[in-house]
């Protein structure tokens, strides 16, 4: 997975450099979310590929024992960063490593992996479903964000700037992936791209055949409009970038 964490390393460098949001600002729609898929009893999460660290800070600031596991070091500096900003205690464990290895025997209430997952081959994600199964406790719940491959497919090509970035989608038929390149302007011979491997609900439900992992529900994410540059933040699954899986552990 090493080209796929450069990805993410560069990633998060370059939009904090260059891109017109706060990576400082906490964000709650995620909080919103995972009570209403997973009831407001939960109490322990576990957050795999934490990113700039919003989500579990802003969990732990609600409240939540959470425990993040992430791999870009720059990434893992900036959530304690977040941290001692926002004043965090003991409610957020902050773990560097890979996901598919990590030495983790805790188990918890709902393990969360928002925005990510397919990053490696059918059978790494196998392994990685197999490990969220042993971090479960029994009956508890994972919430898993799946890219689809109708909507990446019809996206090809497509082209987005923000800032000095500048973003190319494409789409892997025979492997069913996503394609993702991102470039700094005037500067694409240095482009980065991640791929990230896209399941119909039925993909997953077969993928998750090999576990203890039950498919409970699905939710479907939203859509952008390029040519008008609007998100719809609630379409059909048929028309949805994504979709967020509810596990359960049998």
């Amino acid at each position: 997975m090493g080209w796929q964490k450069d990805f993410y390393r560069k990633q998060f460098l370059w939009s904090k450099s260059w891109m017109d949001y706060d990576m400082d600002t906490l964000v709650g729609d995620l909080i919103v979310k995972l009570q209403r898929l997973c009831g407001k009893d939960t109490n322990k999460i576990l957050e795999l590929g934490g990113g700039n660290g919003q989500f579990a800070v802003t969990a732990a600031k609600h409240g939540y024992e959470i425990t993040v596991i992430e791999i870009v070091p720059e990434c893992i500096e900036h959530i304690h960063y977040l941290k001692e900003k926002h004043d965090i205690g003991d409610n957020l464990r902050i773990i560097e490593g890979d996901f598919y290895n990590v030495p983790l025997k805790d188990q918890f209430d709902v393990v969360c992996y928002w925005d990510g997952f397919g990053i490696g081959t059918d059978a790494e994600q196998l392994l990685l479903l197999e490990n969220i199964s042993d971090w479960l406790k029994p009956g508890a719940q994972a919430l898993i964000d799946i890219y689809t491959p109708w909507y990446w497919a019809a996206t090809a090509e497509q082209e987005v700037s923000f800032g000095k970035i500048k973003t190319k989608y494409g789409f892997d038929a025979e492997g069913c992936r996503m394609l993702d390149s991102w470039w700094l302007e005037d500067r694409k011979e240095n482009v980065i791209t991640q791929s990230l491997r896209c399941y119909s609900p039925a993909d997953l439900k077969l993928l998750l055949n090999n576990t203890d992992l039950q498919y409970i529900h699905h939710e479907p994410g939203g859509s952008m409009d390029y040519e008008n540059w609007t998100y719809n933040a609630t379409v059909p699954l048929s028309e949805a970038m994504m979709y967020t899986a509810k596990l359960q552990k049998k």
